[in-house]
């Protein structure tokens, strides 16, 4: 799942305006009111209050809200951690 969703990216096809975001990435953030999600708050993030559109397509990534949600159920600190890494290293994969 991880190899999968979390694809290496090459820079030889990179437009300058991704250029821009890659360099700005590289840079490490400071910021003092960055914390950490806890469980109950990426707990709530996939909770059905949260999604309007019940039948939703999935996204590119291929996973419907109903499978994000059962993942979840089955292993909750592995995806607060995958957050919680995604947040620290200030990146996010595109296929999210």
């Amino acid at each position: 799942m991880l190899d999968y969703l979390i694809t290496k990216t090459e820079e030889d096809g990179d437009s300058d305006y991704h250029k821009t975001i890659r360099t700005l990435t590289e840079r490490p953030i400071q910021i003092a009111y960055d914390t950490e999600y806890t469980p109950e708050e990426t707990g709530s993030a996939t909770g059905d209050k949260n999604c309007k559109k019940k039948k939703k397509a999935p996204g590119e990534d291929g996973i419907t809200r109903d499978i994000f949600q059962r993942a979840y159920k089955q292993f909750p600190n592995f995806i607060n951690t995958l957050y919680n890494e995604c947040l620290r290293q200030g990146c996010f994969p595109n296929r999210w």
